[in-house]
């Protein structure tokens, strides 16, 4: 496999690749508008709070999508690609573990859902076997290793109790949900934990920053819900320990990526100049 597949020229169907992924994504932005419309694509019925809240995890994950697919190299694509490949290969066997358990808990069928989660993982996959991963580039300014680690731990926790113990994650909710919008939820809990894992071994910017701006967007679309909703919220503690999170994460990734791109940018037309 070439190890430079991460600076040369991305082929136009990899593009087509998160282009598809986006839009699907995408098609819940009117969700968090009119909830109603998470049916546009979400199989089980949601309340507004829980439709704003998938919406919320779409669009932040479409968005970042949108961005990876117009960037330069395959380097700012493949952690993205993972989490694309990830999510709907997890939403998919989730979905038909809970047709084949709970055969009356969907009212239709849900063709076009199962349909494009067969499609999109089996397309990352194509991708990675043709480009591979690719080489990790050149060293360059990072957020620091622990908020990966804290991140990791922090989803991957969640995703688990979310995926594997629904009863004590609804228990732990701030608002009230239901059984199969915990294991929804986990898919991408998860996925994030896996793209945290991964950003951990990048040594550029490039390679994580729509990561962090993905982190960053689902923390403040969640956060305006949450306020919107707030009466909605059942447990006061499991409130301020949300509330406190989003913040965080706004702040910390927010800032670190207005900050790492300037500073990335400072650097590069530093070395343009010595170039000359």
């Amino acid at each position: 496999m070439p190890a430079d597949v991460a600076e040369r020229a991305v082929p136009w169907w990899v593009r087509a690749v998160l282009w598809l992924a986006a839009a699907q994504a995408l098609l819940l932005l009117l969700a968090l508008v009119e909830p109603r419309s998470v049916n546009l694509l979400v199989p089980w019925p949601a309340t507004p709070l829980n439709a704003r809240f998938i919406a919320s995890l779409y669009v932040a994950l479409g968005v970042g999508v949108v961005l990876a697919s117009l960037s330069s190299g395959f380097r700012e694509m493949r952690i993205v690609l993972v989490g694309v490949g990830a999510s709907t290969a997890l939403l998919l066997v989730l979905t038909v573990v809970r047709m084949t358990l709970h055969p009356r808990e969907l009212t239709t069928f849900p063709l076009f859902w199962l349909l494009f989660y067969v499609i999109d993982p089996a397309l990352v996959g194509l991708v990675f076997l043709r480009l591979g991963w690719g080489a990790p580039g050149a060293p360059g300014p990072t957020p620091p290793r622990a908020l990966w680690v804290v991140q990791a731990a922090l989803f991957g926790t969640a995703g688990v109790v979310l995926l594997l113990l629904p009863a004590v994650a609804r228990a732990l909710w701030p608002w009230t949900i239901t059984e199969p919008q915990s294991q929804l939820y986990s898919a991408f809990f998860l996925t994030l934990a896996v793209a945290s894992l991964l950003a951990m071994r990048e040594r550029s910017w490039a390679a994580v920053r729509w990561l962090v701006l993905m982190v960053a967007l689902l923390a403040l679309l969640v956060l305006g819900v949450s306020l919107v909703h707030l009466a909605r919220f059942t447990s006061g503690g499991s409130t301020v320990v949300w509330m406190v999170v989003l913040v965080a994460e706004a702040i910390g990734c927010g800032g670190l990526f207005v900050a790492l791109t300037v500073r990335d940018r400072s650097a590069r037309h530093r070395s343009a100049a010595a170039a000359r």
